[in-house]
């Protein structure tokens, strides 16, 4: 599938830095004010989405990520974004192209780009239910068998949530209901939902508009096959077993630091975030592609830098994760190769 090529953004930079400083100061009421006159201006509410409410949300994120804004300030941020977007959004009924049940992944809660699809989706006809953030897998298939909608779209912005997205995938084509995946973490270009057998994969809110005004399901849900197995494999049965006394002895062994915050003062969740980096691995594993676990350390590389902390406390993490790997191949692999992207780092 090719995606719709990038849109001219036609929302000018001077109300797109008014709209982001009403985040910055948590002007809801600024911000609602400013993207509910673009629409009654004529503006259409999908530019309003695209080019105003997600760079925006972009910009938070890139923030939070380089230690300049704390978790509250983007929650608040966040969450004035995700009023803009019910705001703006309920200016349209619903249409008649076809029924999209939308949702993220269980354990997924970033939930506002699936949001923003989704009410693109409704803006171009599209009848849309959209369930949320972390939706579990058995409540989605119920769903789907209740309401026997056209598509269920699925949104993944972490890839280690992917064994758990095939898991939803495979049974969401058994119910006889194509598959759309869409979100970062499915890898560039979407090379990973491929391997988990999706019907079709947009790495973009047009892209998906555009996809779903031409798809014609002729094959069977899931007919694609995927190339992995649902249980993983052995080596990912056994990690994921190991899980709980990897991440244990791990923050042991890191006296309580945080890999991402590099043991600084802006140390988040030792357990959390060490766990993030054992899930990581083993989506590694399950997939059986190392560079999503490279993609990953490549990511704490680039956190630590904005912040001018050292990697000293991930390389702590992998060497404990090696010796508690040691009979298991694949991930010894992985975890060589972030060593070396830990190295080149340093240089």
């Amino acid at each position: 599938m090719t995606t719709a090529p990038p849109r001219p953004p036609v929302i000018g930079a001077s109300v797109a830095d008014e709209f982001f400083d009403a985040l910055t100061r948590a002007d809801e009421q600024h911000a609602l004010d400013l993207a509910g006159g673009l629409v009654a201006d004529g503006t259409p509410v999908t530019d309003v989405l695209l080019d105003l409410v997600g760079p925006a949300q972009e910009r938070v994120g890139l923030l939070w990520q380089t230690g300049e804004w704390s978790v509250a300030q983007e929650h608040a941020a966040t969450c004035i974004n995700e009023r803009v977007v019910a705001a703006v959004g309920g200016l349209v009924v619903a249409g008649d192209r076809g029924h999209v049940v939308l949702g993220c992944l269980d354990g997924e809660w970033h939930a506002l780009p699936a949001r923003i699809v989704g009410e693109v989706l409704r803006q171009h006809g599209w009848r849309v239910t959209f369930l949320g953030a972390s939706v579990p897998t058995a409540h989605l298939i119920s769903y789907l068998h209740e309401q026997g909608p056209d598509v269920a779209a699925v949104s993944c912005a972490l890839a280690m949530h992917l064994p758990g997205a095939h898991r939803t995938i495979a049974a969401a084509q058994r119910t006889g209901t194509p598959v759309l995946a869409g979100g970062p973490g499915f890898g560039a270009d979407g090379r990973w939902a491929r391997l988990l057998g999706v019907d079709a994969y947009a790495a973009t809110a047009t892209g998906a508009v555009d996809l779903l005004a031409t798809a014609r399901w002729v094959d069977p849900p899931g007919a694609g096959r995927a190339a992995v197995p649902e249980t993983g494999g052995a080596e990912y049965a056994a990690l994921r077993e190991r899980r709980t006394a990897l991440v244990r002895d791990t923050v042991a062994r890191l006296g309580g630091a945080s890999p991402p915050a590099g043991g600084g003062a802006l140390d988040g969740d030792a357990v959390d975030d060490t766990g993030q980096l054992v899930d990581f691995l083993a989506a590694a594993v399950y997939l059986g592609e190392r560079d999503l676990f490279a993609d990953h350390v490549r990511w704490l590389c680039s956190v630590l830098s904005a912040r001018k902390a050292s990697t000293a406390v991930v390389r702590s993490a992998l060497d404990r994760l090696d010796e508690g790997l040691h009979d298991f191949p694949f991930a010894q692999g992985c975890i060589a190769g972030a060593r070396e992207l830990l190295d080149g780092a340093r240089r």
